[in-house]
This record gives C-alpha cells, sequence and structure tokens, in this order.
C-alpha cells in the first residue's frame, strides 16, 4: 500500500472477545488515535456495550445502522433504528444510553466515539432490561447473556 494509505478489511480481523456482539475496533489498525471507529454486528438479544444502559464522562459518541434495525434507550425515550439512520450522544449523563437488539434478524452497526480517550471513566446506571422493561414493546424480560 502507498505512503499515507491504510486500508483494512473486516475478513482480515479479529473480533474483540471482551466485548458483546462481533466487533471490529478498526482505528487502531489504521493507525488513528484520534477517535474509536468500530463496526459491530448484533445477533439477536446482543447489546453494543459492556455497560448496558451507561454514559461516557468524556466522550461523544455517533451510531449508523449498516443492516438491520436495533433499538436504543434514552434519558428521554426509547427508540428503533432502521438501515441508514444515525444517532448522536452528548458526553455527560445527558447523553445515556443503550443500543441492543431485540428483534429477530442480525443488526450491523457503525459505532464512532471521540475522543478515544474519553470512553473512560464510563458510568453504567442501569441494566439494558431494566431501561426497556416500561418502554420497549418487543421486551420479554430476557436478559443479553454478553
Amino acid at each position: 500500500m502507498a505512503d499515507g494509505c491504510h486500508r483494512v478489511s473486516l475478513s482480515d480481523l479479529t473480533t474483540n472477545p471482551e466485548k458483546p456482539g462481533d466487533r471490529w475496533e478498526i482505528s487502531p489498525e489504521l493507525g488513528i488515535g484520534a477517535f474509536n471507529f468500530n463496526v459491530a454486528i448484533l445477533e439477536p438479544e446482543d447489546r453494543l456495550s459492556q455497560n448496558h444502559y451507561h454514559y461516557h464522562e468524556n466522550q461523544r459518541e455517533l451510531f449508523f445502522v449498516i443492516e438491520g434495525r436495533c433499538r436504543i434507550e434514552t434519558v428521554e425515550e426509547g427508540f428503533e433504528m432502521g438501515i441508514d439512520e444515525a444517532v448522536a450522544f452528548e458526553k455527560g449523563e445527558a447523553g445515556a444510553h443503550v443500543l441492543y437488539n431485540p428483534f429477530e434478524e442480525p443488526c450491523k452497526v457503525v459505532a464512532i466515539g471521540w475522543p478515544a480517550d474519553g470512553r473512560y471513566p464510563v458510568y453504567q446506571l442501569e441494566t439494558t432490561d431494566t431501561v426497556s422493561e416500561d418502554r420497549d414493546p418487543q421486551s420479554n424480560g430476557s436478559s443479553p447473556e454478553n
């Protein structure tokens, strides 16, 4: 590859086994330090974050759905997202959220967080089931096991 250009394919990378779903952490592979760029496939009942319903004190996040659909819970509401939809969250408690897949088909999501070192500290407020029980008509009371 020419100088000044870095290229990767998901098929050449391994997923992070410590994260829920199948998550490829792309930014380190491309030498990017300014933000975290991830692609994740969430099977039914998977959530994107280990921290369930959470916020980052010093990091904003952006999610874009490539395939399937997912559900988001925020401070104010819960809603469904589908293909070609994006959502961004502010840092701090006002940006508390969880992204998860309560549906029967997988969901593929791009997740970007910036600044990269702002992911910590992260604060879990509730579990996904707890925050979604009153809002999610698809909820069956089962907890993701990842």
